[in-house]
């Protein structure tokens, strides 16, 4: 045998001998008394139900072997402990000793706000430290009851989700706890709001529920909101690491604290972070500031997504504890109260959903589903009334292709006639009158105020589509009688060079609660013109100025939006029936008002109309956030241009220098009608559901590509001015990404956007001219009027694209514009500049897009300075210096 074996087994037998040394010890220790004390003495705790302990004021513990001593309950707290009870001493007695222990008053805060974990008993010896572990007798898991917790904690049978214990019901938003199943629905799910848990005005009336609850899911574009009260600084946000606004791209970090997944594909929704801005500028606290998390391009329609926040910290970088009500199906607690249980299986299959995306449960510090509304919830009303507005023309196959049926009825009230008159005039007449047979699907008739009405069960969702008579509005009062106002303007270039030269149809999109006269305002008179295209337009029904009444109602009590949100639908059909006028053989093409006099002589020489179906829209604004909507359900329309668009009210009112007057007016805004803070976005969040009806945000993911029933693909220019105070840039590039559209480069200059690395998931335009070959019937460009502390003091001049901004004569009409605000909040005067929302429509590179775009076969070439592609400019800025 080698050494090394025989050192090796010598080892082992002098081990050996140790180990029999040290257990003839202990078993010479187990007969005496010092031993039976340590081994057998322990504290077992018998109460097990939260609520039955709270209701007792005590826990009831069994002690063995214990008599003389003091004993005590602690509560298990996130690893560590916190004492529950007072303590009592063991008398004598039989083995077995039973006692009930009073719980002190610290102990029965705890075990109110659900933040104990387990019970374990204890034998106490002198002082116990706060924060050291129990040891020695087992931990009983608590039962708990989360209606008991305080804080706000309710069951699932109460209006409020117990996810988010903050004081505002319904948050997390949006979110499935707030529908019901319905098979009968595209999702088969329905919104269920409930009066009570709804936001309330001043005056106590809570948002009516009824209209809200025909919808089958969500917002394609809904806000998603919830409160963490330990994150309401930037600091914290910061802390935690949420992807913000300056950063989009980072949405996709692996480590990323918000991530939000669509169970469809498993794929992360492009989405960034902010902390609500409003309630620090309207003197609110901590308690009101929420925190957003947007998309950045429109969740998919039908949708079933999970919200996931995870590593959350506070402003000193501290890991921040999930809520209570959640911790209870995250680390499988149990629970005594039947709602919370029903729930569990629910909540598990999110937590294996997100396992499959590699987000472990361990960390999460909230998680919740929510469903998007379908296709036929979002425009199924749209189309239900147009395809029965134009069967009542003889048109039963839209989007054929072929304009069929009948023209609408109209009346010409005035033709002012600028042949001669005014020779320098670009327009060259203007056509007053209305249309006097458009169908009116709004009760009591089609008037602001009225209201769509709908059948009962399996149609209890289908808006009636039995014309209650024609429709009229406030502007059609005058000669022709009764009937939907329009206005349209023959540009001077249909009778150029003394012969007739037929002109486009295009209809024309006024800007926020406007009318239709902006037609004759000086962008649509000289595209007109240059384009040889006949505008014509009527008001947008429902957010014209004829609604402003509706307006200020609503802002009252949100419960009167939907009157104007039905008036939108309306307001499609009446931009629907102009179209027809336009586009028919037998519409406006042979009226004597639209015969034009090329030669002077005094007799007619031709129509000024084109004799062809094709229609074009252009939309300014707010006629840009509806057009894309109208665009997206017309079926005659080919091509639009959106100029200084966006999408998504609920987004856009903060960051809008337009909603002030709207929302902060004293008495009638909706901030002293609803002066609760925290609610805010909520109620924004409320309004999008039913305004996605009337505005792009409904449809925009069948504006071009992917159309509607019945519906051909269209082709959509998107314009917007760089730092537009009006329209936030925001807005127009999430609306971008979601229609697919192409992003004109080089964009902007470096600098002039907010990003670090901008343009997440937008594509670049490959090659010119684009937008007449496949898969070329998006775009979208940016126009930049030059920074902020730019000032175009040679060049107020007057020649297309040089002209200036002609705001406050006070101040220099010519500067440039800073960024928009990284937060919800708008631009405003001095500090960022002029107010560019004009520049896309008046610079040379816009309307030479303009004219590109509106045409058979649309497209639009680079913006070019000595042949080097170069941002497009405005406002006579030309690029920064070299």
């Amino acid at each position: 045998m080698r050494r090394t074996e025989l050192l090796t087994r010598g080892t082992a037998i002098a081990l050996a001998g140790v180990f029999l040394i040290c257990a003839g010890l202990l078993a010479g220790a187990a007969d005496g008394k010092k031993k039976h004390k340590s081994k057998s003495a322990k504290v077992t705790v018998l109460s097990n139900q939260q609520q039955a302990i709270l209701d007792s004021g005590a826990i009831r513990v069994k002690v063995r072997r214990g008599k003389g001593k003091k004993v005590a309950v602690d509560g298990l707290q996130a690893g560590s402990t916190v004492r529950l009870t007072k303590a009592k001493k063991v008398k004598k007695g039989k083995r077995g000793k039973k006692l009930n222990l009073a719980l002190t008053a610290s102990g029965r805060t705890a075990m109110s706000s659900c933040s104990v974990d387990g019970l374990r008993g204890r034998f106490v010896k002198g002082k116990k430290k706060r924060g050291k572990k129990s040891k020695g007798s087992p931990v009983t898991p608590l039962i708990r009851n989360l209606a008991a917790c305080a804080g706000g904690g309710q069951s699932q049978a109460q209006p409020c989700d117990p996810l988010d214990p903050s004081p505002v019901c319904m948050l997390p938003f949006p979110n499935d706890y707030y529908t019901v199943a319905d098979p009968s629905t595209d999702t088969g799910r329905r919104l269920n709001f409930q009066a009570d848990a709804m936001p309330k005005n001043k005056d106590g009336v809570p948002i009516d529920p009824a209209d809200f609850n025909h919808a089958d899911g969500f917002s394609p574009g809904s806000e998603i909101i919830v409160h963490i009260p330990e994150v309401t600084t930037q600091e914290a946000f910061d802390k935690t690491g949420f992807v913000p606004i300056t950063d989009e791209h980072s949405y996709a970090d692996a480590d990323q604290p918000a991530v939000v997944i669509n169970t469809d594909t498993g794929e992360r929704q492009p989405i960034f972070a902010e902390l609500d801005a409003l309630p620090s500028q309207f003197g609110g606290g901590p308690a009101d500031v929420n925190l957003i998390i947007r998309p950045l391009k429109n969740f998919d329609e039908g949708g079933h997504y999970i919200v996931a926040l995870r590593n959350i910290k506070d402003s000193a970088g501290n890991s921040v504890p999930a809520p209570d009500s959640f911790k209870v199906y995250r680390d499988k607690l149990p629970s005594s109260d039947p709602a919370v249980e029903a729930r569990r299986s629910h909540m598990e299959g999110l937590f294996s959903e997100l396992q499959t995306d590699g987000i472990a449960r361990n960390n999460l510090y909230l998680a919740w589903d929510f469903t998007v509304a379908s296709e036929n919830s979002l425009a199924g009303r749209a189309l239900a009334l147009r395809n029965a507005a134009l069967s009542e023309l003889g048109d039963t196959t839209p989007g054929d292709g072929n304009v069929q049926g009948d023209a609408p009825e109209f009346q010409i009230n005035s033709v002012i006639d600028n042949t001669t008159s005014d020779p320098t005039n670009p327009v060259l007449k203007q056509v007053d009158g209305v249309l006097t047979n458009v169908p009116c699907y709004l009760h009591p008739d089609c008037l602001p105020g009225s209201r769509l009405q709908y059948g009962s069960g399996a149609n209890a969702d289908v808006p009636d589509t039995t014309p209650n008579g024609f429709a009229d509005d406030p502007a059609a009062d005058g000669p022709g009688g009764p009937g939907v106002a329009f206005r349209c303007i023959i540009p001077r270039s249909t009778t150029a060079g003394g012969t007739v030269h037929p002109a486009k149809a295009a209809m024309y999109g006024h800007g926020l609660l406007g009318d239709y006269s902006e037609v004759g305002a000086t962008n649509p008179r000289r595209l007109g013109n240059q384009a040889n295209m006949v505008f014509c337009a009527t008001n947008w029904a429902g957010f014209s100025e004829d609604d402003i009444g509706t307006v200020i109602s609503s802002l009252g009590d949100v419960s009167n939006f939907s009157k104007l949100t039905d008036r939108m639908l309306q307001g499609f059909v009446n931009f629907l029936y102009l179209g027809r006028a336009l586009d028919n053989a037998d519409g406006f093409r042979d009226a004597p008002a639209f015969q034009v006099d090329a030669d002077g002589d005094g007799n007619t020489d031709g129509s000024a109309l084109e004799n062809t179906d094709d229609l074009y829209y252009e939309g300014i604004s707010q006629g840009a956030i509806m057009g894309g909507a109208l665009t997206a359900v017309s079926p005659d329309i080919t091509h639009s241009v959106l100029d200084v668009t966006g999408m998504n009210y609920s987004t856009l009112l903060s960051r809008s220098t337009d909603s002030a007057q709207y929302l902060e007016v004293p008495n009638l805004g909706l901030y002293d009608n609803y002066p609760n803070q925290s609610e805010r976005q909520l109620i924004f969040a409320i309004m999008q559901l039913i305004w996605d009806r009337g505005e792009a945000d409904g449809y925009a993911q069948h504006m071009t590509g992917d159309p509607l029933p019945d519906t051909p693909e269209h082709h959509v220019l998107l314009q917007a001015a760089v730092g537009d105070f009006q329209v936030s840039n925001l807005t127009a590039e999430i609306e971008a990404r979601t229609i697919g559209a192409h992003i004109y480069e080089p964009a902007v200059d470096p600098g002039r956007h907010w990003d670090v690395d901008p343009f997440v998931g937008l594509d670049p335009i490959a090659a010119f001219p684009f937008g007449d070959g496949a898969g070329e019937n998006a775009a979208f460009v940016y126009y930049d009027g030059g920074p902020v502390d730019w000032f175009n003091d040679a060049a107020a001049g007057t020649a297309p694209g040089m002209e200036c901004n002609h705001g406050d004569p006070t101040t220099n009409p010519c500067q440039g514009t800073a960024l928009n605000p990284t937060t919800n909040t708008p631009s405003a005067p001095p500090d960022f500049g002029a107010d560019p929302h004009s520049y896309p429509r008046i610079s040379a590179d816009g309307l030479r897009h303009d004219t590109e775009w509106l045409q058979p076969g649309g497209f639009i070439n680079p913006c070019l300075a000595d042949s080097d592609p170069r941002p497009c400019y405005a406002n006579g800025w030309a690029g920064p210096t070299p």
